[in-house]
């Protein structure tokens, strides 16, 4: 890991993992590249505040450059170093402290340069918002010439923005990590991803490695406490290295990598098992919202029990003609011509909900009723115990020997969704339990808001056989000389 980041050419690099990993050490040493190679250039070294970026980075910088090769070391007064070639280093904390501007947000000082290359420490420490990731882009636009003889470093600059941080949910993995990974994953270039518009390739690269990828420089008694400290999900978080290994996540298991593939994957598998009649059932699932959301989802599930979500939509402000045609327009996209033997697995409360009947007499009736009156739509309620539902999607998140749906022999998941499908993605690595505001502990009720596609994918799932205890069976063909008159 350390060595493909010291090589690494992308205007921003990102290293992250487990504590202890080195990732601060890379950087350094990597910030010293800099200095050396644009003799002049002028640098920024940043932390959140001025006692963690004291006593953190700077001390780690001093003990990889050789004392000799500094002119003027940092001062109370000025915390700027000079090196004997004339590089500046610049050492600032990003916190806003000071006085106020005009429109009552204070500045920061470090803003008013122009930096050849920047680094940035522990990125997700809470006093640093997206804003002045932002800010510091705009400032790195130094034109320090290159001396080196290594033609893939900028001629000038090289304005290389280095970053740390450990796994957090706020915006460090929204805006930089989620997007990188989603690209890595799929390769679609999201509207987040950090792209050189011209090219479309992303101008950043995240390097990921775990506490035990650096072993060889930490003390036996380091890594023995902080695995005798974290466990479970915080053991995956803090050693591991795992993005979304949050505290308090309710699906841990869910990830891009493992449980996305390319919607034609899906289209070609439907195909082929329309065209050899072999044993699949159609699978649709609805959550209502009118202020919030509405989420309908379709796929189908194959002979081996598992679950492929191909299309769908999650959407506000709704009304019920346009979820109705909606529904029919996925239908016919993908599985025209089909029966609908199954039905549309539903919340139970389009059972019960009243809502104007639009005939102008002033009588009510319910969603589920409009829906099937007007579209022929079949809705079922679905089992709306939260917690069991939880333990079924929990159940066909696992991987289980010889489900790949590319595979029989590799590990794989009992549900897929197709790749693009972004709003299953925002939820599932969304979605915390509860905390007791008055102990701090976790509670066994996930939190309110934003769980429209969590909520349908329950309900779906709560009328399927639980993943661990399915039997599978060869999909049926029918014989080639039955099916000789089909072609008329």
């Amino acid at each position: 890991m350390h060595q493909q980041f010291l090589n690494c050419r992308r205007k921003i690099q990102l290293l992250g993992g487990g504590f202890g990993n080195g990732k601060t050490a890379a950087c350094c040493v990597k910030a010293l590249q800099f200095a050396y190679s644009y003799p002049g250039s002028n640098g920024l070294i940043a932390r959140a505040t001025y006692p963690k970026l004291n006593d953190t980075i700077r001390k780690e910088f001093f003990k990889w450059c050789p004392r000799d090769h500094i002119k003027r070391f940092p001062t109370k007064d000025d915390n700027t170093a000079i090196m004997r070639n004339g590089t500046t280093i610049n050492f600032r904390y990003i916190a806003q402290r000071g006085k106020q501007s005009l429109e009552g947000q204070t500045t920061s000082n470090l803003l008013s340069a122009t930096y050849d290359w920047i680094v940035v420490d522990q990125l997700e420490d809470p006093e640093i918002q997206y804003k002045d990731f932002l800010d510091l882009m705009g400032r790195l636009r130094g034109s320090t010439p290159y001396k080196g003889d290594d033609e893939t470093m900028p001629m000038t600059g090289p304005r290389y923005m280095l970053l740390t941080l450990n796994p957090t949910a706020n915006w460090c993995y929204k805006r930089l990590v989620k997007p990188y990974h989603h690209w890595r994953a799929t390769g679609l270039v999201g509207d987040d991803l950090l792209v050189d518009r011209t090219t479309l390739e992303p101008i950043i690269e995240i390097f990921e490695g775990s506490t035990y990828e650096n072993k060889h420089n930490l003390d036996p008694d380091f890594i023995a406490g902080l695995e005798s400290t974290y466990r479970g999900q915080m053991r995956e978080r803090y050693l591991m290295g795992k993005w979304a290994a949050y505290e308090g996540l309710v699906y841990p298991a869910f990830g891009v990598e493992t449980h996305f593939i390319p919607r034609q994957h899906m289209i070609s598998m439907l195909n082929e098992a329309i065209r050899s009649n072999s044993l699949f059932q159609n699978f649709e699932i609805f959550d209502y919202g009118q202020a919030v959301p509405s989420c309908y989802c379709i796929g189908f599930v194959d002979y081996r029990g598992r679950v492929f979500i191909i299309d769908g939509f999650h959407r506000a402000n709704m009304n019920i003609d346009q979820i109705g045609e909606r529904i029919l327009e996925l239908r016919e996209q993908y599985m025209d011509g089909m029966s609908w033997d199954n039905p549309i697995w539903a919340d139970p409360a389009i059972f019960r909900r009243t809502v104007i009947d639009g005939k102008g007499k002033g009588g009510t009736t319910t969603i589920k009723k409009l829906l099937a009156d007007r579209f022929e739509l079949n809705f079922y309620p679905g089992q709306n115990d939260k917690l069991s539902g939880i333990a079924k999607v929990t159940d066909y998140l696992i991987p289980r020997t010889g489900m790949h749906y590319l595979s029989t022999k590799d590990e794989g998941p009992m549900i897929y969704f197709a790749d693009d499908l972004t709003f299953i993605e925002n939820e599932m690595v969304a979605y915390f339990w509860k905390t007791d505001t008055s102990t701090g502990e976790r509670v066994d009720e996930p939190r309110d808001g934003g769980d429209d596609f969590c909520d349908a994918l329950k309900y779906g799932l709560s009328k399927l056989p639980a993943a661990s205890e399915l039997h599978f069976h060869k999909p049926v063909i029918t014989p080639e000389h039955l099916r000789w008159h089909e072609a008329e």
